[in-house]
């Protein structure tokens, strides 16, 4: 099982790849002129008792003139260098330590004030890294004055005698206490404002990834590989479910180590374990052991945390993960989804986690719904502008044509010239077949808005016009009186239908043909035959084999894979083809 907790939050919301240097330079610019500023300052005040000729004015002079030199030059390196390396931070840290215990060593109770610079170096560990750093160096430097206090009170006299510190317990006490008071304050202020300004940058960086006009897949690919290095997930998908249809999508990256997303529609008995209903709103689910018991921690609606014994009867909803993070959302008034992370970590603070990721997603989910409602009304619109050109085509090129054919089949006949009347007769042929071209034309071109209920219907019309048109006896059989297909598959499906009509029309030289739906092992099955040329090749072939070679119908081919079907070609050269086209009964994916 995989360690429970993340790294800290904060170190999370860095790796998603944003640009944090330019705040770290800032810091560490502001906090080196500032250090300069303290050790001059110091100085200053210490040349005040300028005539003092004593030792302990001397040492502490001299190791004032080293707090300013060194200070002066971690400024000159970071000005010259640019960006801070992590052994320039180093440094730096243990120049603003170091330098205080030196003096707070060596200076004798009056002038213990120095013991103030050790706030200058928990104030910079908080600015530079958060509640950690500025705890770390409150204790350090707690540590070392309690450690020079207990040497110079109980250590050996050589020791004593060369060493002067503070006399005064109850003094030295009361800094160590304030330092300790200070440190976590002034480390949980500046970690919540990094913290709240990187989620505000995430934010805005998935927010600049859900670009109108970009495919939707794309969109949400990019937004959920973003997040899910946040909260370290082995892998992540959507589901979402359409209110006013009833119909629900998944769509999933497998594995986050190669962003790839799929996208299926999810089957109808599939839906409840999908969405989830009986889960809170926001949750996060891990396993404890062996036994299969579960530790959840879950927010409502709200953001308000659930008590346990609302949660505790709750079983892991994906039997194969051994942790789930799950965040609800709306995305418009029609569409209830969940964003799940599989094998999800979170840190000790989840509350705080689990609350970003619903903020995160209220922000996020309308601007992908906004996608979505764009590429929807684009392809509305493009469906309507070649629906008035099919139109336009039929009823102004298409009936010209054919009043010209009438009339070149008028003059065919009242020609007494044999080799004129040949002649029209080929051009009254290749008017008929343009008038067929443009007919199949204005059909595909036609938007195909059916149903379940309407498609055998459909293709029985589409079939019977077809051997109308073209004088090829085709035939439509069906073994079933209903199917139980999305809207998306139906189209797929006719469009499939009229393709293989138009190959058989252009290419087989047929005189019948037929198309029989039926089911068959738990699979949809649709075979169109014909009894022409058949392919320029013998054989049975999948389509697995058909894409080796290079075969085969590409356009059918790539619209059998939008609806998760497969296919089989079988070919005799002279005596017809027969086209398989199985669809398992539950459930399809669909790429793209």
């Amino acid at each position: 099982m995989r360690a429970s907790f993340a790294p800290r939050f904060l170190t999370r919301l860095r790796v998603v790849g944003l640009e944090y240097e330019y705040q770290d330079v800032r810091v560490e610019h502001v906090l080196a002129v500032s250090r300069l500023l303290v050790a001059l300052t110091s100085l200053a005040a210490w040349l005040v008792h300028l005539g003092d000729s004593s030792a302990h004015y001397r040492v502490g002079l001299l190791l004032l003139l080293g707090y300013v030199i060194a200070s002066l030059a971690l400024l000159v390196i970071l000005q010259r260098g640019g960006n801070p390396t992590p052994s320039f931070v180093v440094s730096a840290q243990v120049n603003e330590v170091g330098w205080p215990a030196l003096l707070c060593l060596l200076t004798e109770a009056p002038n213990t004030i120095f013991f103030l610079l050790f706030l200058f170096a928990v104030i910079a560990a908080a600015f530079r890294g958060g509640l950690v750093e500025a705890m770390a160096t409150a204790l350090i430097s707690v540590t070392l004055v309690l450690f020079q206090a207990a040497m110079v009170a109980h250590g050996p006299l050589t020791l004593r005698d060369q060493l002067f510190a503070p006399g005064e317990p109850a003094r030295v006490l009361l800094h160590c206490a304030f330092l300790l008071m200070a440190a976590p304050l002034l480390g949980l202020l500046a970690e919540t404002e990094k913290q709240a300004r990187a989620e505000i940058a995430l934010t805005n960086h998935l927010l600049s990834l859900t670009r109108v006009g970009s495919r939707f897949a794309t969109v949400l690919q990019n937004v959920l590989s973003e997040l899910g290095q946040v909260f370290r997930g082995r892998a992540v998908y959507e589901v979402a479910a359409q209110g006013s249809s009833g119909r629900a999508f998944r769509w999933e990256i497998p594995s986050l180590a190669d962003p790839t997303i799929h996208v299926r529609e999810i089957a109808p008995a599939d839906k409840p374990f999908e969405m989830m209903p009986d889960y809170p709103h926001t949750f996060f689910m891990r396993r404890t052991g062996s036994s299969g018991a579960c530790t959840i921690t879950a927010l409502d609606e709200a953001g308000r945390r659930l008590k346990d014994s609302n949660t505790k009867s709750l079983q892991m909803p994906v039997p194969e993960a051994n942790s789930l993070l799950v965040v609800s959302h709306e995305m418009g008034s029609d569409w209830r989804g969940r964003l799940v992370f599989l094998d999800a970590r979170l840190g000790r603070r989840r509350e705080h986690e689990l609350r970003f990721a619903q903020n995160v997603m209220r922000q996020v989910a309308p601007a992908l719904y906004s996608v979505y409602l764009f590429r929807g009304f684009r392809s509305r619109a493009g469906a309507a502008e070649r629906a008035r050109v099919a139109r336009e085509l039929h009823d102004t090129t298409i009936q010209s044509l054919i009043s010209i054919e009438m009339q070149v089949d008028v003059l065919r006949r009242h020609n007494s010239d044999c080799q004129v009347s040949v002649e029209l007769g080929h051009v009254q042929e290749l008017l008929r077949n343009e008038v067929l071209n443009l007919r199949e034309l204005t059909q595909n071109m036609r938007p195909i808005d059916i149903g379940s209920h309407q498609l055998l219907d459909f293709m029985a019309e589409l079939v019977e016009r077809f051997s109308r048109d073209t004088g090829i006896a085709v035939r439509f059989v069906s073994e079933l009186h209903e199917v139980t297909f999305t809207d998306s598959t139906c189209r797929e499906l006719v469009r499939v239908v009229q393709e293989g009509l138009v190959n058989i029309r252009k290419h087989s030289g047929a005189k019948s043909a037929l198309v029989r739906f039926s089911t068959q092992d738990g699979f949809w099955k649709l075979v169109i035959t014909d009894d022409g040329n058949g392919f320029p090749f013998t054989g049975r072939f999948t389509m697995t084999e058909l894409d080796r070679l290079r075969r085969g119908p590409a356009i059918i081919k790539e619209r059998v894979r939008a609806v998760g079907g497969d296919m089989v070609i079988e070919s005799t050269p002279g005596h017809g083809s027969r086209l398989e086209i199985t669809i398992p009964q539950k459930g399809h994916e669909l790429y793209g």
